[in-house]
C-alpha cells in the first residue's frame, strides 16, 4: 500500500504545479487549511518534493490527476439499482465519460435544455498509479495509486429513454473531480456522502460494493488497458433526488475531502 498522502496539482501564479499535503496525518477528516508541499512534477513520473510550501487557500485547485478515460460502473451498490427499478448486474456494467466531461470540485455543473430530469451521483474514484492490461484480482491493489472523490452527473431522463449511456452521462462538467488523491487509505473503511443544499441524501459505505475494487479494475483491464491516472467511479448509493439550477451538491469522503458545485442553467 501506498505511504499515506494527499495529492494535489493546483495553479500558482498562472503556472500548475503538483503538491502534496505538507502534514498528511490529520484528525480532520476535510482538512481546507492545510499546507502544500510543491513537487518537482508529476508524481507518477517521478515527480519529488522541493522546498517550497504554500498555503492551500492561496492556489487554485484543479482536477488532481490526468486521466486517458474516465470508467463509471452502474447499479454498484444493490439499494440504488433498486431505487432505479434496475436489475443488479451479474458482472460490472461499465461506461466512458469522456474527457471533456471532468471539471473542478468548486466549478458549476450545466444543466443543458435538453436534459429535463438532472441527477447526482456521489462516488469515490479509483485512480491508477500503473499501467496495467489483465491484471489479476490479486495484483489489482498493487496497481491503484488511490481515492478521490467523484460526482457521476446523469441526465436522468435521457438515460432513461436511450439504451445507451453516452448523452447522459456525456455531457460538458458532468464529472467533478478532486479536490485530490488521497493515497494509503483502506478502500473498505471509505464512505461516500452526497448533501443538496445541505440535506443528506446519500450515504454510502464502500463495504456494501456488488463488485469491490480489485474486481473492478481486473474486469476493466481484461477489456481495456489502464493507464497511470485513469479513472474508475466505482458507483452510487441510493438517494436520488432530481437537482438544478440554485441547487448545490456536495461530494465528500473523510480522508479525501469535499467538492461543492453549483448547478447553472446553460446559457444560450
Amino acid at each position: 500500500m501506498p505511504a499515506k498522502n494527499r495529492f494535489y496539482r493546483v495553479e500558482l501564479e498562472g503556472a500548475v504545479h503538483w503538491a502534496q499535503a505538507a502534514e498528511p496525518e490529520t484528525d480532520e477528516p476535510y482538512p481546507a487549511d492545510e499546507q502544500l508541499r510543491l513537487l518537482s512534477g508529476d508524481p507518477l513520473a517521478g515527480g519529488e518534493p522541493t522546498d517550497r510550501v504554500v498555503e492551500r487557500a492561496a492556489v487554485e485547485l484543479l482536477v488532481p490527476c490526468t486521466p486517458t478515460k474516465i470508467i463509471g460502473v452502474a447499479r454498484n451498490f444493490a439499494a440504488h439499482a433498486e431505487e432505479r427499478e434496475r436489475a443488479v448486474p451479474q458482472e460490472p456494467l461499465i461506461f466512458i465519460k469522456p474527457l471533456t466531461t471532468l471539471t473542478t470540485g468548486t466549478s458549476p455543473i450545466v444543466n443543458p435544455p435538453a436534459c429535463e430530469r438532472l441527477n447526482y451521483e456521489g462516488e469515490v474514484a479509483v485512480v491508477m498509479g500503473k499501467e496495467g492490461h489483465l491484471i489479476s484480482e490479486d495484483a489489482a491493489m498493487d496497481h491503484v495509486w488511490g481515492y478521490t472523490v467523484i460526482n457521476d452527473v446523469t441526465a436522468r431522463d435521457i438515460q432513461n429513454r436511450e439504451e445507451a449511456f453516452v448523452r447522459a452521462k456525456g455531457y460538458d462538467t458532468f464529472a467533478p473531480v478532486g479536490p485530490c488523491v488521497a493515497t494509503g487509505l483502506d478502500p473498505l473503511a471509505l464512505i461516500v456522502e452526497t448533501h443538496v443544499n445541505d440535506e443528506l441524501q446519500q450515504h454510502g459505505p464502500l463495504t456494501q460494493l456488488v463488485h469491490p475494487i480489485p474486481k473492478l479494475v481486473a474486469f476493466i483491464s481484461a477489456i481495456m488497458t489502464l493507464y497511470p491516472g485513469d479513472i474508475i467511479a466505482t458507483g452510487t448509493p441510493k438517494g436520488m433526488i432530481p437537482v438544478g439550477p440554485g441547487d448545490v451538491v456536495d461530494v465528500s469522503v473523510a480522508g479525501i475531502g469535499r467538492i461543492s458545485n453549483p448547478i447553472v442553467a446553460q446559457e444560450s
